[in-house]
């Protein structure tokens, strides 16, 4: 059958550089699917993305989409002809919708029994047709977080729509999208190379349009940032070094066509400033990348990057030098200002500072929190109460500073700048810093005992106070972070090795908050226990854990992210083991037994009504057993305590082949019941077994 190429150009004015991912990646999935859906099988697919342009690419597209044979079921036959045998209004109306007569109709038995059927032929449409329909479709789709209006208003985009190239097999796809008629022309460069250039495959288009100064390929351009970057400190001979942040390359590069780096120069006054100070005011406001000699001290230096070589370079970069100096001139005059006043003297400030009109100012946080974060120092790391103490009254008030106010990322970081500037102990300063950690998914994690239980403290204070007042997060929209700090808390306390639950310290954030919290206590618990459940469940996933080893763990301790680490990953590593499903049916027994007669306490175990070999002999098992698990936990060695379980299968099989336990002596029952109660508990050390699936 016939094929070809496609390839699609949506010409607009720049994009901001953070829509370019999840946009070309929805482009990609959704034209994908919607082609397999109809058939239209091709070789292989490409998305390019450019500040001004979004471009798809299809190789050995089918052209004729092929003709599809399906049967369609109708109603069952005994509601399509009455007790003569003559057909319904039922059969007739299948009949008539289909555009067949009655006669063409089938019986076709089916799961649900015999109905009537008719097959018929669809013709193939042709993949231009096809493609004119879905094209604009998926275009008007794509996700992104604004969109604007222009013109006339009739249609919304990003931004507005100025060229649409759409050739398929050489010839014009006929389609419009936001009032814009398709054709063969792109444009490059907007200073370079303003002019059209005509395009017509896929092959030539990342070729044709380098020609004309514009890198189609993301990667061909954050390689060529790094690359010019990199070329500009080598042409000084100096010692020179730039930390090459990853996320601002990005960011850089989905903001050009044709990356062109200059090294610039400033004031070696603006030195005193911290170095965060410097590089923020650079990297957020001017998109530069701040420079450090060969020890890592600042050096009063930066690379930007621009979007085209200017005949005069020495003009570009004198007009950044003078763009950067302004804005460290105010960075300058806040940290200036900010240091006539001690971090310690700003706490009654945060009583004007509201964190949420439903939860109160930042200072009232602040006094729950700490009160949190002083409990959770007494089990974990009493010897630093005092640091926890002095960091949770000063980790806040930074908020109220002028270098906070310009420059919002540099809260905690800042604070930590001020307290050393104070003369505050260092553990305190890096405490400061640190309970903001981890502050994105796969961030940094707090490095000091201090920083981990302020950073707990303040997240749980934060999701708890969140759902009493009602503020959940749906599947939609999570303003306030919470799923990214519930995963935090969970990494900061596997890191920390912290074996203990966190169902209490819910509890005394909740009462912490008390005329605050509009919701009932129980239910607020119950939903964030739920919520870090499911947070837990997914990194548990992640580790290579099955769903049922999963949820066989999390029943039991779903509030304790170490404890359910530990145990899913043995119990998954045992379950591959022979015999293991066996063991599992064998604990499903002992647990229907206990439920189809009720639980029954420890001390009526009375071994001197014991007679039966199989009934001592599971007793010992036991015994010996609860013994040394108590080993076995206190080192965390749930493999080891998981494969002496597996031992009391033999023990627990014999007891269900030789022994009744329904019998009519009512001690000697509650006796037997008892040890298979002990037997339950010795399973749940792990995992709820019954939850494992044994098919």
């Amino acid at each position: 059958m016939t094929r070809g190429d496609f390839i699609l150009e949506l010409g607009v004015e720049e994009i901001p550089a953070s829509y370019f991912g999840p946009a070309t990646t929805f482009l990609k999935e959704r034209l994908n699917r919607e082609l397999m859906a109809a058939g239209l099988t091709f070789d292989r697919i490409m998305v390019w993305g450019a500040p001004r342009r979004l471009a798809l690419g299809l190789w050995d597209l089918l052209m004729l989409q092929p003709d599809v044979e399906e049967e369609i079921t109708g109603p069952p036959l005994s509601a399509a002809f009455d007790s003569n045998g003559n057909p319904t209004k039922a059969a007739m109306g299948f009949a008539k919708g289909q555009g067949v007569p009655v006669g063409e109709l089938y019986t076709q038995n089916t799961t649900k029994g015999p109905y009537l059927a008719v097959r018929k032929s669809r013709k193939g449409r042709a993949t231009s047709a096809i493609l004119s329909e879905m094209v604009p479709a998926i275009l008007g789709d794509l996700p992104f977080p604004k969109v604007m209006r222009w013109g006339d208003g009739t249609y919304q985009f990003v931004r507005p729509v100025h060229w649409l190239l759409a050739v398929l097999n050489g010839e014009i796809l006929p389609l419009t999208f936001a009032g814009i008629k398709s054709g063969k022309v792109s444009y490059g460069h907007r200073f370079l190379h303003p002019g059209p250039v005509v395009i017509t495959t896929p092959d030539e288009y990342p070729d044709r349009l380098a020609e004309t100064h514009v890198l189609v390929d993301f990667e061909a351009r954050r390689e060529l940032v790094k690359r010019e970057i990199s070329r500009v400190i080598e042409e000084t001979n100096s010692d020179l070094k730039v930390a090459m942040d990853e996320d601002l390359v990005d960011e850089v590069a989905n903001l050009l066509e044709e990356p062109c780096a200059v090294l610039g120069h400033y004031d070696s006054q603006f030195l005193d400033l911290p170095l965060a100070v410097a590089a923020t005011a650079m990297k957020e406001h001017q998109r530069y990348f701040p420079i450090t000699d060969s020890q890592g001290r600042q050096a009063p230096y930066f690379v930007a990057v621009n979007n085209t070589r200017a005949k005069n370079m020495e003009v570009v970069k004198k007009g950044h030098e003078r763009v950067l100096r302004a804005r460290l001139d105010d960075a300058r005059f806040y940290w200036l200002e900010d240091r006539k006043v001690r971090l310690s003297d700003r706490g009654e400030a945060l009583k004007d500072v509201i964190f949420h009109n439903l939860m109160g100012t930042s200072f009232e946080k602040v006094q729950r929190f700490k009160a949190l974060a002083l409990d959770l120092a007494a089990q974990n790391c009493p010897e630093y109460r005092d640091t926890v103490s002095r960091a949770a009254d000063l980790c806040k008030n930074d908020l109220v500073t002028g270098v906070v106010g310009e420059f919002p990322s540099l809260q905690g970081i800042m604070g930590r700048e001020y307290a050393l500037a104070d003369g505050e102990h260092q553990e305190v300063a890096e405490a400061i810093k640190e309970h903001y950690l981890p502050n994105r998914s796969g961030g940094e994690l707090p490095g000091t005992l201090p920083g981990a239980v302020l950073s707990v403290a303040d997240k749980l204070d934060t999701i708890v106070g969140c759902f009493s007042v009602g503020l959940l997060p749906t599947g939609a929209a999570d303003p306030f972070g919470l799923r990214r700090q519930a995963l935090g808390i969970i990494l900061i306390m596997l890191d920390r090795s912290w074996d203990w639950s966190l169902e209490p310290y819910m509890e005394k954030a909740l009462a912490n908050l008390g005329p605050l919290a509009k919701r009932p206590a129980k239910e607020v618990k119950a939903d964030v226990l739920e919520f870090f459940k499911v947070r837990l469940k997914s990194h548990i996933l992640g580790l290579g854990v099955s769903g049922d080893g999963a949820e066989a763990v999390l029943g039991i301790y779903g509030d304790n992210p170490l404890a359910s680490v530990g145990r899913a990953l043995a119990l998954e590593a045992i379950k591959k083991r022979e015999g293991f499903r066996d063991l599992a049916q064998t604990f499903k027994r002992v647990v229907n037994i206990i439920k189809k007669f009720g639980p029954r306490e420890e001390n009526l175990v009375k071994s001197e009504l014991l007679s039966q070999e199989a009934e001592k002999g599971l007793l010992a098992a036991v015994t010996n057993l609860e013994a040394e698990s108590r080993e076995y936990l206190g080192r965390r060695d749930y493999a080891g305590l998981l494969g002496r379980i597996v031992t009391l299968r033999q023990p627990v099989d014999l007891f269900f082949e030789q022994v009744l336990v329904d019998d009519p002596d009512s001690d000697l029952k509650n006796a037997r019941i008892a040890i298979l109660n002990r037997t339950s508990r010795l399973f749940e050390l792990v995992a709820d077994f019954a939850r494992i699936s044994t098919t």
